[in-house]
């Protein structure tokens, strides 16, 4: 019985310190704890790449996508990444993008909307690892790649359906001076 007594409150105080430290039983009750997830973030999808677990939230209070990161941490799981897009109207649309790499494993992400009906499939990629998604307007897509890689050296590129080039994503060519608004889709006026 004193057994008891000196284990309970010893467990009671193991959980709290592992909770305080923000570990969880769940990948997504870790990436809800996480310190930058918006207070009124609406879960929009997960993925499971086995190492990470990934989720795309969207906060209209604050007007911005969300990806964050949950990793397992022994029989529990942390979520110490996170990443925010910022809203916009432009005709295609990153929504989320983390890479991410741990002592287990790499892994990059990236989700696009397209709102162009010429647009017919995207591709990102670093060779010899280039995916080709087909995408509708209004639709989302997403690529996840089990190496780590700055999303714009992934090269996304929307094209039409006879293999045009439409838009890339990236920073602006033909500039020296760049703002971290500039990192978005832009068309292509002539092939690049």
């Amino acid at each position: 019985m004193k057994k008891l007594i000196v284990v309970i409150p010893l467990l009671i105080a193991t959980i709290l310190i592992f909770f305080i430290s923000g570990n969880r039983f769940t990948a997504l009750s870790a990436a809800k704890n996480n310190a930058y997830l918006s207070n009124d973030a609406e879960l929009l999808q997960q993925y499971d790449t086995g190492s990470f677990n990934i989720f795309l939230f969207r906060s209209d209070e604050e007007g911005i996508y969300q990806t964050v990161l949950s990793e397992k941490s022994g029989p529990l799981y942390r979520s110490n990444a996170s990443t925010n897009i910022p809203y916009n109207s432009d005709p295609i649309q990153t929504v989320g993008g983390i890479s991410f790499t741990s002592e287990k494993d790499t892994v990059t992400f990236l989700s696009v909307i397209s709102y162009d009906e010429e647009v017919a499939y995207i591709e990102a990629g670093v060779e010899p690892n280039v995916e080709r998604k087909e995408i509708r307007k209004g639709e989302r897509i997403s690529f996840m790649f089990p190496f780590s890689e700055q999303i714009d050296f992934l090269s996304p590129t929307a094209f039409n359906k006879e293999g045009k080039k439409l838009y890339y994503y990236g920073y602006p060519k033909d500039t020296n001076v760049i703002q971290r608004e500039d990192l978005k889709w832009h068309k292509i006026n002539e092939p690049y």
